[in-house]
């Protein structure tokens, strides 16, 4: 009887936590103008971590061709100027093409 009550309890919890994800639906990182002058700030000033640039370079932005634009430059600076140490994530003239970057950025309706 044991065995039998604790299969319906056990079937009764998954239900429901998969009735809770499916409503929820998947998570969605959807990035902003501020938080893309947030990051780029935090490049500029050394406080970002090398996870944090590899996800903003390696996600689409889809919803915004002028943050999409902004990711696909800062690609292209990544592999020109970036470097191999983990505290600096580019070199000084990477630093100052970011620094336009985040100017222009500031500039526009994004």
């Amino acid at each position: 009887m044991s065995l039998l009550l604790t299969l319906v309890a056990t079937f009764i919890f998954v239900l429901i936590a998969v009735l809770i994800f499916l409503r929820t639906g998947p998570p969605v990182y959807r990035l902003e103008k501020e938080n893309v002058v947030e990051l780029l700030r935090l490049v500029l000033n050394g406080n970002a971590t090398t996870n944090d640039w590899e996800v903003f370079l390696g996600l689409p932005i889809r919803h915004n061709e002028i943050l999409e634009n902004i990711r696909l430059r800062c690609q292209v600076i990544s592999k020109v100027e970036g470097t191999n140490h983990p505290s600096d994530l580019l070199t000084e003239q990477g630093v100052e093409k970011i620094q336009k970057l985040l100017i222009e950025l500031l500039e526009t309706d994004a």
